[in-house]
């Protein structure tokens, strides 16, 4: 079974899950930015972009 794909779903899905998350896990800083930011924007396009790099046929 291929697992590349439900990676970059489950990738995807974290960033709602951090603002469903309790205690507001999305709006904690880290360097003055929250949290769902650094994730959305540096984080998870990085994530997928090396499971992108490592799953593709050679």
């Amino acid at each position: 079974m291929r697992r590349g794909p439900l990676a970059l779903l489950l990738i995807l899905f974290a960033l709602p899950a951090l603002f469903l998350a309790p205690f507001d896990l999305g709006a904690a800083r880290i360097a003055g930015v929250s949290l769902a930011w650094w994730y959305g924007g540096a984080v998870g396009p990085l994530l997928a972009l090396v499971l992108t790099l490592v799953c593709l046929p050679r």
